[in-house]
């Protein structure tokens, strides 16, 4: 009921604000943006609040039949880079509307971590902005079936890709990366997609580790057969197993893990790891995205929830296109990452099913960023107060399909969709 109401307020002030500030679009630099609705689609925070809207970047994305993940900005919000059907890295100053460089990144289905099409992709923005580090592998064409293993690679701002040191393992060939902060961390698989080679190969001992890309160096291992949920999972397709998994770097510089696995993994380097119950794996009907906070102490986790739709693909039937009514649940909460216990959460009633971005906390800790359930053309974006879960602001989506982040040490706020990123600032003198 609060949420809603908040919902609408923010509505009321967000068509204040439009008839308010009809000149907000001069007011505000939009660079490399010809066309009407960049010039004029408002993304005006609502509110009173941290955020002011700093810059909006335009660029051209090519169409491309082949799918795309969400782009992401560098950590000093002045790039931007997008992986092209889990094969080309695209790389671009966002101030350069067409300036793209393409750099063979070919992953396949190695591209992500975890089972779902949601899991993040193996590439991430190094700490200094200037490379990303991603991978690559040699394959079958055109069925795409993997004839080595993942090569972990660093792109070069010229325009070359730098090889990085090969990871070996006994457990079998490297078969995913999940890169935990910007300097060459990283979780790995090993021998977990022996099925997805041509030809085929056993991994008797599928196993995880923490890797340093840079150097070559596998730095620790835990295999499937050490987890309770998967010491049965070495046959088959191991890697299936895996929801969802979400790392970074501790101050120590050692590197802490949230592998999902029906249940909750925590695994820290030179630890043994600890299970914890999932508290939502016994909700089909919702699915959801992780992310750690910087300390590694605490997961987020952003749910995407919503009423049963029945769609009728081939035969009509009577209920074709019925819906279940609203669904009144948990959307965004936090746990501590010790013993699973929830620090706070947001609810919601949701009239129909809707999938968002992944959320996103910031490299200082102070704020998250969720998407809340979508009522109108365009959804909100919530900043999100990270110690207790109030929500401090909303901003527009400036589409219904984005991506969202934090750059320059948590002091901007980034949001993308179909070529236009807008920038804001976080003001911590105007925090509420």
């Amino acid at each position: 009921m609060v949420l809603k109401m908040l919902r609408i307020l923010s509505l009321v002030l967000m068509g204040m604000l439009t008839a308010s500030y009809p000149s907000e679009a001069q007011q505000v630099p939009r660079i490399n943006c010809g066309a009407p609705h960049q010039r004029d689609l408002n993304l005006t925070p609502i509110g009173d609040g941290p955020l002011q809207l700093r810059a909006v970047y335009c660029q051209i994305v090519r169409t491309t039949l082949y799918p795309s993940n969400m782009p992401m900005v560098s950590p000093d919000g002045q790039s931007i880079a997008y992986l092209e059907n889990d094969a080309i890295l695209r790389i671009a100053q966002l101030d350069n509307s067409d300036g793209w460089i393409d750099y063979r990144t070919k992953m396949g289905v190695f591209s992500r971590f975890g089972r779902s099409g949601r899991s993040r992709p193996a590439v991430a923005w190094a700490s200094n902005s200037k490379s990303v580090w991603a991978a690559n592998h040699d394959a079958v064409m055109p069925s795409g079936f993997a004839t080595s293993p993942l090569q972990p690679l660093k792109t070069v701002d010229d325009g070359s890709i730098l090889t990085l040191p090969p990871l070996q393992h006994e457990a079998g060939p490297l078969d995913g990366l999940l890169w935990a902060g910007g300097d060459g961390l990283a979780v790995a698989q090993f021998g977990t997609r022996g099925g997805y080679y041509r030809p085929e190969h056993p991994d008797p001992n599928p196993s995880f580790a923490i890797v340093d890309a840079q150097r070559g160096l596998v730095r620790d291992t835990l295999a499937f057969s050490a987890i309770e949920a998967l010491k049965d999972r070495a046959k088959g397709s191991p890697h299936a197993a895996i929801t969802d998994a979400a790392a970074t770097r501790l101050r120590d510089g050692k590197v802490r893990t949230l592998l999902n696995v029906g249940r909750w993994v925590v695994w820290t380097e030179g630890q043994a790891p600890v299970t914890i119950t999932d508290p939502y794996a016994d909700d089909f009907y919702s699915h959801s995205h992780i992310v750690m906070s910087p300390d590694g102490s605490r997961v987020l986790v952003a749910r995407f929830i919503g009423p049963r739709e029945m769609i009728c693909e081939r035969r009509p039937r009577p209920d074709c296109g019925t819906r279940d009514p609203p669904v009144e649940g948990v959307i965004a909460a936090m746990h501590d990452l010790e013993d699973g216990r929830l620090l706070w959460s947001i609810r919601a009633t949701v009239s129909y099913k809707y999938e968002g971005p992944p959320p996103a906390i910031s490299p200082d800790g102070r704020f998250a960023l969720i998407e809340l359930p979508p009522e109108g053309d365009r959804p909100l974006i919530a900043l999100v107060a990270l110690e207790d879960g109030r929500i401090v602001q909303t901003i527009p989506a400036p589409s219904g399909y984005f991506g969202m982040g934090f750059a320059r040490d948590g002091q901007s706020v980034w949001t993308h969709a179909h070529g236009l990123t807008a920038l804001y600032d976080v003001q911590s003198h105007r925090q509420q």
